[in-house]
């Protein structure tokens, strides 16, 4: 686990940081809606005080030996190399807002088979904060106030049950054992937010847990995809987006 520490500025007009923890791309496939993705990109350069956190799968990494590869007639395999230069000329015009990015799964297959991690050839080459597999994200204040920091717990994700109940329970169980004021997951590809309120001698603070969702197709018309073979359920594409209040303590999460 890593432990990342951001300072954010923040004017005295604007009160508000968004934050919008984006991941499961999944970059090379068939499947993937990189439109949606580089709209996503385009609407953060363009927006003030909001910040990104990569949530890992950024790239598909499913080559030709895997079980899950795709031969569609006609169609080129995209080598790993042209997937992550791509994916940093995409995120290159907005990499001073990018607090850190994590590795996913299909990532850690690359890792894994002696190619490297591409995320983190990714962060080093935009010069992008690389958070592992999980990390601790804290972000502070400037100039300096009596606002507290926000602390994110974030991993790449490790369940991916069919139904949401499972999904929810275990991201909130993780309360138990990490203190954080957010904690967010990806993998299941499932676009969701829940909150609860712990009570301290003090008074109370409101905690918040978020499934960070998809830019990758279920189902896409003229391709077949090991999604559609397993029948997983069809999802919504997008991002969390976190809008958090530091000088009124508050934070609030929508998709």
């Amino acid at each position: 686990m890593n432990k990342i520490h951001k300072v954010l500025s923040l004017g005295v007009k604007n009160e508000t940081i968004e934050i919008v923890p984006f991941g499961d791309i999944h970059y090379g496939s068939k499947c993937c809606r990189i439109d949606k993705f580089k709209r996503l990109v385009d609407w953060v350069k363009s927006k003030p005080n909001t910040y990104m956190i990569g949530m890992g799968d950024l790239i598909d990494c499913i080559i030709p030996k895997d079980k899950r590869f795709d031969i569609d007639s006609g169609d080129e395999y995209n080598m790993i190399d042209d997937l992550v230069e791509d994916m940093e000329m995409m995120l290159a015009p907005i990499k001073s807002r990018i607090i850190c990015m994590l590795m996913g799964n299909h990532e850690y297959h690359m890792f894994k088979d002696g190619y490297g991690d591409p995320i983190k050839k990714i962060c080093k080459n935009l010069c992008i904060p690389y958070g592992g597999f999980s990390s601790f994200i804290k972000l502070s204040i400037t100039p300096r106030t009596h606002c507290k920091s926000l602390v994110i717990w974030a991993h790449h994700g490790w369940f991916a049950g069919r139904k949401r109940g499972g999904k929810v329970n275990n991201l909130e169980d993780n309360m138990a054992n990490y203190d954080a004021d957010i904690y967010l997951a990806g993998h299941s590809h499932d676009l969701w937010a829940t909150r609860k309120s712990r009570v301290y001698w003090s008074g109370s603070r409101d905690v918040i847990f978020g499934n960070t969702g998809s830019f990758l197709e279920t189902a896409s018309k003229g391709t077949i995809s090991y999604a559609e073979r397993a029948n997983y359920p069809p999802q919504k594409l997008g991002v969390l987006k976190i809008k958090w209040l530091p000088r009124q303590e508050k934070i609030y999460a929508s998709e």
